[in-house]
């Protein structure tokens, strides 16, 4: 097999990404590191490098870019592996699991939700060593069908958390802004932004056997704790305990979360009396009007959403 494949997403944070590359390039050099580089040319292509490198018998793919590319490249994984072995991933055994190449994740841009889950450091210098000398883990990774921006059903599987209604609108917002603001301040503009000015639909939650009904501010399909620039959604969420953790913001306003913001970065908004919180393997959403819907910071389309949990499906490199 060959060793490394390094997927570059050259437009993350602003194209800093491409800046930073060089340093990373020599890095690998200086370890007399065998790899090869694949630049990600528009959204969406790391899907198929990552697949390209998998089917090429890459045994590790390392990431580089934010949770939009680290998502990409899972999804790209999946693909060569289906196409490999002729089945769905939840269906792989023990031996052909063992047989997928190891994700290895090196983080730049303005959320790095994943980043901070898998407690990989920032630096990118310490995040290689990490990618490239770390110890291999199973994780789980969800998989999700919705309707796309052409109306169309479509599937996808994510990392680190799924979401939709009002983090749906901020992250589109999040995402339109990055050009324009410093990435630091970008998620808390588009989160002010929609708290103020976005409707709430009605909708309704099937999880375990029961019916949630009510108006869906927001909805969270947690694997990962951390999500949009720091916010510690969901501090009990373990990225390989074979379950999701699922948070409802039901019949809140605007406002009235506006007041709660402290509480969405610390953690301690899982304790409030309004939020309805379940462990789940499996969840159904549905609003009306249709909510926004992201994964791993990426807008994808609209409800109705499905998903599951796919046990120990995957190998990252962690600390």
């Amino acid at each position: 097999m060959k060793n490394i494949a390094l997927i570059v997403n050259p437009v993350a944070a602003g194209g800093e990404a491409l800046k930073k590359y060089d340093a990373i390039k020599k890095l690998l050099e200086s370890e007399g590191i065998e790899f090869s580089t694949f630049f990600s040319e528009y959204q969406t292509h790391s899907i198929s490098l990552a697949k390209k490198a998998f089917l090429e018998g890459f045994k590790k793919i390392i990431s580089f870019g934010g949770d939009g590319t680290h998502n990409e490249a899972v999804n790209g994984i999946v693909q060569g592996a289906e196409e490999k072995f002729n089945k769905k991933i939840g269906e792989l055994s023990n031996a052909e699991r063992n047989l997928l190449p190891s994700l290895g994740v090196v983080s730049i841009g303005s959320g790095n939700g994943l980043r901070k889950t898998l407690e990989i450091q920032k630096d990118i210098a310490q995040a290689l060593e990490i990618a490239i000398k770390g110890k291999e883990k199973f994780i789980d990774i969800g998989y999700f069908e919705f309707k796309n921006f052409d109306g169309k059903d479509d599937s996808r599987y994510f990392l680190n958390i799924l979401s939709g209604g009002f983090s749906g609108t901020v992250t589109m917002r999040a995402n339109q802004a990055k050009k324009a603001m410093f990435k630091n301040i970008v998620y808390l503009y588009a989160l002010l932004k929609t708290l103020l000015f976005s409707g709430i639909p009605d909708g309704f939650m099937l999880i375990e056997g029961n019916k949630i009904e009510g108006k869906f501010f927001e909805f969270d399909v947690s694997n990962g704790k951390y999500f949009g620039g720091g916010m510690l959604l969901s501090p009990h969420s373990k990225i390989d305990d074979g379950y999701f953790n699922v948070s409802l913001f039901r019949n809140y306003k605007g406002l009235e979360v506006l007041f709660k913001l402290k509480k969405l970065y610390n953690g301690t908004i899982i304790k409030e009396k309004k939020l309805y919180y379940q462990k789940s393997k499996e969840v159904f959403i549905e609003c009306a009007p249709k909510a926004m819907i992201e994964a791993d910071g990426e807008v994808l389309g609209f409800t109705p959403l499905k998903a599951k949990i796919i046990e120990s499906a995957l190998k990252v490199v962690v600390p």
